[in-house]
């Protein structure tokens, strides 16, 4: 059973198909889990028991090194994307995504070692490769070329 979905209301309320409370085997899931006496007549007791739950599932899931920083929490994935990515849901594939935006590299509170690495290595790339687009745009410069001999006949024209 999945109590990671579960509201309070749900939890207190509802009844397995052999007729046991959902309470009943939350509170042995959560005492195998974290030990100690629990109060399930106190429901400020059962709400801190339910949050304490989620929280230790919500971060086992997440097995990704990368951290946003707080102001970054919840930012598009790319321009006009539903998804939504925290440190909740990010993922290495998430993070590369945003890694690849234009100083991407801001939205991050930790990037993995390895990750810094090759992202500075891409930064160098991108920097080498807009040089080489302005230079064409500029033209070619001939610096080396001896000044053109005149005769008299080309003057005259």
């Amino acid at each position: 059973m999945d109590f990671t979905t579960m509201d309070i209301a749900t939890l207190t309320r509802s009844v397995a198909g052999e007729g046991v409370r959902y309470l009943e085997l939350f509170l042995k899931e959560y005492v195998s889990l974290f030990g100690g006496p629990v109060n399930p007549s106190c429901p400020k007791c059962l709400n801190e028991y339910l949050i304490r739950y989620k929280k230790h599932f919500t971060t086992m899931e997440n097995p990704s090194k990368y951290r946003l920083h707080a102001r970054y929490e919840n930012i598009p994935l790319e321009f006009g994307s539903p998804i939504l990515v925290n440190n909740g849901n990010i993922t290495d594939a998430y993070a590369e995504k945003l890694l690849e935006q234009e100083n991407g590299e801001r939205y991050f509170l930790h990037i993995p070692e390895k990750q810094k690495q090759v992202s500075d290595q891409v930064a160098d790339l991108k920097k080498a490769a807009r040089k080489a687009r302005n230079k064409k745009k500029e033209g070619p410069v001939i610096t080396d070329v001896p000044p053109a001999e005149t005769s008299a006949n080309d003057t005259a024209q």
